[in-house]
């Protein structure tokens, strides 16, 4: 599945199907500090497990990644629903690695990801959440995503909590 000459794809950006060996990437960004503030994992061992858990979708293809010159840079995930009555939505994640946001990688992958939610999978509302202070809320308003739900103590870090915000949005 090759996106790269679609609407609005950066130059040398391609978008693919996530293979397995994507999963080292994946790891590599969890661990990344700047990146791992956003996630609730807190340690190598349940970054091992999110990245298994993450990267098993691929055998779905309703995984995908986005390359910068053959390198991956940023992987999309819907998180299918194996119920009938609850198929037309799907949750779904999306991460950037460091440096290569703000490029238009992760607007490329997030219209690649509703796309493909939208045309192979009948996939009728997304959803997502994501930190309350994450300013990657501002690249889903953008895509038309609205605020449904909050959670103020989702996460506990030491002697604070941080929120949640649920965000949707139909296709």
């Amino acid at each position: 599945m090759d996106q790269s000459q679609g609407k609005g794809a950066p130059q040398g950006v391609e978008v693919r199907y996530t293979e397995l060996e994507d999963a080292k990437y994946l790891k590599i960004w969890l661990m990344d500090p700047s990146i791992k503030s956003w996630f609730p994992m807190a340690d190598e061992v349940e970054i091992d497990d999110a990245v298994m858990r993450w990267i098993a979708f691929y055998r779905y293809k309703c995984s995908l990644t986005i390359t910068e010159n053959s390198v991956p840079c940023g992987i999309a995930t819907l998180y299918l629903q194996p119920y009938r009555k609850l198929a037309h939505q799907c949750e779904f994640g999306i991460i950037i690695g460091e440096g290569y946001r703000n490029k238009g990688i992760g607007s490329y992958l997030m219209s690649s990801i509703m796309h493909l939610a939208k045309e192979k999978f009948k996939i009728e509302l997304l959803h997502l959440q994501v930190y309350a202070e994450n300013p990657a809320m501002n690249l889903y308003k953008r895509f038309g995503f609205k605020e449904f739900g909050r959670q103020d103590a989702w996460i506990k870090e030491e002697n604070r909590y941080v929120g949640r915000v649920f965000m949707e949005r139909f296709l």
